[in-house]
């Protein structure tokens, strides 16, 4: 098992905004090109973290579960999402971080 995180900033007072992005992509990816996910969360910084900080969490069985999402991601219904969350992402902040589960 195989937790991914996506990483990235938003500018100061457009949490809301995101999350209502990353939301309605989520509605759409989920059951399609994000299938293989064992579950997923949007997590925002709190404490000793900024609130400007977002992390989109996914659970895969395998790499190639995750590849195979990542690929999907250029279909056009999730485009219109991508580029709703262009502006919205913070440039150069943005990075993936996978762990492995253990035990």
């Amino acid at each position: 098992m195989y937790v991914c995180r996506w990483h990235f900033d938003i500018p100061f007072g457009r949490q809301a905004e995101a999350v209502k992005t990353m939301s309605a992509w989520k509605e759409e990816a989920l059951p399609t090109v994000f299938r293989k996910a064992k579950s997923a969360r949007l997590l925002a910084g709190h404490v000793g973290v900024s609130a400007s900080h977002l992390v989109a969490e996914y659970d895969f069985e395998s790499l190639g579960d995750w590849e195979e999402a990542l690929a999907g991601m250029g279909e056009p219904r999730l485009v219109k999402h991508a580029e709703a969350l262009a502006p919205l992402v913070v440039a150069g902040s943005q990075r993936w971080e996978i762990l492995k589960v253990l035990g």
